[in-house]
């Protein structure tokens, strides 16, 4: 049985998105954030902490805020 992980690079997932009211069961709607298109970000461990690194994946997170592509 494995005990520990290493991670070797992080992948995320942004895009543009707008909001969608869904029903489930008897419950009360819930508004979620649909996906309309999808951007993938991968990035390895040691260049994800990296400040040029982080301000261009907050851009892609964040596009109010200013950015663009990850390095």
């Amino acid at each position: 049985m494995r005990a520990a992980y290493r991670v070797d690079y992080y992948s995320l997932h942004t895009g543009d998105v707008e909001p969608a009211t869904i029903q489930r069961g008897d419950d009360e709607p819930v508004t979620v954030l649909k996906l309309l298109t999808r951007r993938d970000v991968v990035t390895c461990i040691e260049c994800y902490r990296q400040p040029r690194v982080r301000t261009a994946r907050e851009g892609l997170f964040r596009p109010e805020q200013g950015g663009g592509a990850v390095p």
